[in-house]
């Protein structure tokens, strides 16, 4: 079986994420696997497990774009992939008005994966034009039944993101190397606890709210400090603002922007707890959420959206009421004064979700070989 997997880039992201393990996935078990994006950090990864890299920039919003549609079609004519599997909007289109063009029999499967809860309109409705539609949770699934799709639709399947219990093992711990360089590039950091909140920066992934909680709880906790991984998009002015919201309400000195990190599994094994914030749109999936508990470090989050599934099989402790800062408050004080034990959860494995994934694909080419 040779596959497409069709993104934006190879840069660090949940959607991304997910398309890199399915080509990692497809060539362990020794399938053809080309990978079409813009080159990125990720890129190690595909060319590690052997897969191709077509680097062209499928997702940039340029006119120029629209060259590729062609150039897409004259490479699937020559290579004849089975499947082509997007994972977000400009690529969904350019794959498939590429493969439109082709005479029917020489069409690959067309399968799209809606990885959040777009904008309702004719440019978010391709996601929704598969030949098979994947829901990366069951609140991905409901909104697209409400929005794109009638009810009860068979080629929508709802397969969630999944967490590599040999990369996440319950109650790893980094090395005194790792935490030597950590002290070195951050000393503040040393004898403190940890709260992270890992994530792009960006206005709905709830940074605001985590410095205003963070004011409040630190009169009461000399010893914590808030950490928040991620970078803005160029030429985002957002993080000044963060900056001087946690200067007016006097944190400056126990909150410390980390920017972009690949260690994350040991940022959050280091960390006392984790903070998913996402506010509106709620998070679709919320891979850091399956991260962070398959270590075993508590979570604390707003229960809605993918993440509100996640806390329900893995740490229902850890749920809060949307946006309620001073329900976020005191669940955060609860677990400073009493750190809870998050049990051991086979729940939302990758292996699981690499599965489905491939049965989905197997069962896409029986249907269209009837």
């Amino acid at each position: 079986m040779h596959v497409v997997q069709a993104l934006v880039s190879l840069g660090i992201g949940g959607s991304e994420m997910v398309a890199v393990e399915i080509t990692e996935y497809l060539r362990a078990n020794g399938h053809r696997v080309t990978v079409v994006a813009a080159n990125g950090p990720l890129k190690e990864r595909i060319d590690d497990c052997g897969a191709e890299f077509l680097d062209w920039s499928i997702g940039r919003k340029r006119l120029g774009t629209l060259r590729f549609i062609r150039m897409l079609r004259s490479w699937i004519l020559e290579n004849s992939p089975d499947i082509v599997h997007v994972h977000s909007r400009l690529p969904a289109w350019v794959c498939y008005l590429a493969i439109r063009g082709l005479p029917a029999d020489q069409r690959p499967v067309f399968i799209t994966s809606m990885h959040g809860q777009y904008s309702v309109s004719g440019y978010s409705a391709i996601m929704a034009r598969g030949d098979h539609v994947v829901a990366v949770s069951g609140h991905i699934r409901n909104y697209t039944l409400e929005n794109y799709l009638p009810a009860y639709h068979p080629d929508l399947h709802t397969i969630y993101g999944g967490t590599s219990r040999r990369d996440f093992p319950y109650g790893h711990q980094p090395d005194d190397a790792w935490r030597a360089a950590l002290y070195r590039e951050f000393p503040r950091l040393e004898n403190k606890r940890m709260l992270l909140l890992p994530g792009r920066l960006s206005r709905y992934k709830g940074h605001a709210t985590f410095i205003e909680m963070l004011a409040a709880l630190q009169p009461e906790f000399d010893d914590i400090h808030g950490v928040i991984l991620g970078q803005a998009r160029p030429g985002s002015r957002y993080i000044n603002e963060l900056e001087g919201l946690a200067q007016r309400n006097g944190i400056s000195d126990c909150l410390t922007f980390c920017g972009v990190r690949t260690d994350m599994r040991d940022w959050m094994a280091a960390s006392y707890m984790v903070f998913n914030l996402c506010s509106d749109p709620p998070e679709a999936f919320g891979r850091i959420a399956t991260e962070c508990l398959a270590l075993g470090v508590p979570l604390v989050a707003w229960n809605h959206g993918g993440v509100r599934e996640i806390l329900q099989q893995m740490f229902p402790r850890g749920a809060v009421v949307p946006d309620n800062v001073a329900a976020l408050v005191e669940k955060t004080r609860e677990f400073l004064q009493d750190k809870p034990v998050v049990k051991h959860s086979d729940a939302f494995s990758l292996r699981d979700s690499m599965e489905q994934t491939l049965r989905l694909y197997q069962s896409a080419l029986e249907q269209k070989d009837r």
